[in-house]
């Protein structure tokens, strides 16, 4: 009995995430199938062409390579690292997310973007409030891919400048430090 409601719940939950459209404002599902090629591209995207293929290259080799999932459940299972590619430059942080408040704080030198949504603060969705220390404002809508703990997502300023963010441990490292970016990351 129980394997059955399991069964049918989870088959309820892809056909509604399958065949509903993304709510007003968002540019995606909340949960999609995010490959090694789509992590790649986001975060590889700002580099001239003959830069690009080689970290592309280092992005695949790092999916392909076995890795233990030795994360520990808590913090680690909703929070970790997070890449803003804004401006042709990455910025690097941190994030953290319930299911009624998520924020990111991340950092490019003295240059940062920050952004959260608060269900319990008055927020109506999941689009995130972002503003940037040059002044600028925006917002950020994130899509979990289907495992839940990493993701990608995008971030539109009120200039229209738009850029690219991934998430997670698995998509950006599982140690500091990260593999695409020599970085030290914010303290806590």
């Amino acid at each position: 009995m129980f394997r059955i409601l399991a069964v049918a719940t989870a088959a309820a939950s892809v056909l509604i995430s399958g065949c509903l459209p993304p709510p007003p404002g968002h540019f995606g599902s909340f949960a999609t199938p995010v490959t090694p090629d789509e992590y790649g591209r986001r975060l590889c995207r700002h580099l001239e062409l003959e830069d690009y293929a080689a970290c592309l290259s280092e992005v695949l080799g790092y999916f392909e390579e076995p890795r233990p999932d030795d994360l520990p459940y808590g913090r680690n299972s909703n929070a970790g690292p997070i890449a803003l590619v804004l401006d042709r430059r990455v910025y690097l942080g941190r994030y953290e997310a319930t299911p009624l408040a998520t924020r990111f704080r991340v950092a490019q030198g003295e240059r940062y973007c920050m952004g959260g949504y608060n269900a319990f603060a008055g927020s109506t969705d999941a689009i995130l409030d972002v503003q940037c220390s040059d002044g600028r404002r925006g917002w950020a809508d994130l899509t979990s891919a289907l495992d839940g703990r990493n993701g990608i997502g995008r971030l539109e300023l009120e200039d229209g400048t738009q850029a690219e963010i991934v998430y997670g441990y698995t998509a950006l490292g599982q140690a500091e430090p990260y593999p695409y970016v020599q970085w030290t990351p914010p303290a806590d």
